[in-house]
């Protein structure tokens, strides 16, 4: 099978798209002719795939977005068997993998987090209007990495196209006990927290709910919160000064090599208004912590409520927040058994797992050709 990928960043160290297309395309080239179409280019191992640099006008969001759309339509053509495009990514392909809905991501944003600029205002307006014009395209199988998206797509765009729930993937080597049991002592001592300390990440878009766990941090007593995020961190450090917890929430700059927040850390907390997915959710279920967070988030699909984590209901809500937080800290023999039990949960989200059901839907799109 000749399988061609379009995404606009392939980088050794990156998460979401990135990380997704390198899963998979490492898995399928060992079988099939692999094409990775992208902007930036990291090729790493991976000596058996083909990879073509596609032009792009990085001004900014929404000119990357339609200049690399129109290149990568003109060099891709229609000589493969499956054309796998991230989100709206060209003018054509077989096989689309919803990473997000813009749509919903923007009404999430006006609610919640100060609201939105204007820049993100024009940029929803014509990347709403593009991924319309993409879910309802004829002939198309649409990959959603949560039921979450799958619903949006169908409110929001009317997509009708074959839809298929395809949770993404996790490194269970990298994020694991073991590597938690390794880590933890050092990386502690890095981030200068004492044994008594019960730390929270917070790890992502700050966006996604930092200003949340601070709040929800102010009515606790003790614990610290970790930050890891490349978000402009200015205005959460005034908050936790303003609220006294300058102390209590460190802010620390992002790594590719997160495993280790995780290994310091006893849960993670992720109260996001929206979130199509959240891998660092299941990266840090898989490194054995409980994790605490919101049904807005598409993860929450992997979570069962007070077996493997907690769910929350309300995101608005600080003191929903704080009460699981504080019944995490105040019992830390039952955290751990979330972590054991959410570090079991994972078994399942392998990347082998999703590179197996990906492959089902390409051979299913092959079969429909054959047949016509």
């Amino acid at each position: 099978m000749k399988i061609a990928f379009v995404v606009h960043d392939y980088r050794l160290a990156d998460v979401g798209q990135t990380r997704y297309v390198r899963e998979l395309a490492h898995r399928f080239s060992r079988e099939h002719e692999v094409h990775v179409f992208a902007n930036r280019i990291e090729v790493g191992e991976d000596h058996n795939i083909h990879f073509h640099h596609v032009r792009a006008w990085r001004m900014n969001a929404l000119t990357t977005m339609l200049s690399f759309a129109v290149t990568s339509t003109i060099m891709i053509g229609r000589d493969f068997d499956i054309i796998h495009s991230q989100g709206f990514c060209g003018f054509y392909g077989n096989v689309i993998t919803a990473h997000i809905c813009n749509r919903a991501w923007h009404l999430a944003l006006r609610k919640l987090e100060g609201g939105v600029t204007i820049r993100e205002l024009i940029f929803n307006y014509f990347a709403s209007a593009l991924e319309l014009a993409t879910y309802r395209r004829a002939g198309i199988q649409v990959i959603a990495v949560s039921s979450r998206v799958a619903r949006d797509l169908k409110k929001y765009y009317r997509c009708h196209a074959p839809t298929h729930i395809v949770h993404h993937g996790v490194n269970l080597d990298v994020f694991s006990l073991n590597c938690r049991a390794a880590l933890r002592a050092r990386t502690r001592h890095e981030l200068s927290l004492a044994d008594k300390d019960f730390a929270f990440a917070f790890v992502g878009n700050l966006r996604k709910g930092a200003r949340r766990c601070i709040l929800a941090l102010s009515r606790l007593e003790r614990g610290i919160l970790l930050c890891v995020s490349r978000t402009d961190s200015k205005q959460y450090r005034v908050l936790a000064e303003r609220l006294g917890l300058a102390d209590r929430v460190r802010f620390v700059p992002f790594s590719t090599h997160v495993e280790s927040v995780y290994a310091a850390a006893d849960a993670l907390l992720l109260p996001s208004p929206y979130d199509a997915f959240g891998m660092v959710v299941t990266e840090a279920m898989a490194s054995g912590l409980p994790v605490v967070v919101s049904r807005e988030a598409g993860a929450s699909e992997v979570v069962q409520h007070g077996v493997d984590g907690i769910l929350l209901n309300d995101v608005t809500c600080d003191a929903e927040l704080a009460n699981a937080m504080l019944s995490l800290s105040d019992n830390q023999e039952w955290a751990q058994q979330l972590g054991f039990a959410a570090r079991a949960a994972t078994q399942k989200l392998s990347w082998d797992n999703v590179a197996a059901i990906t492959m089902q839907v390409y051979q299913q799109i092959s079969c429909d050709t054959d047949s016509i």
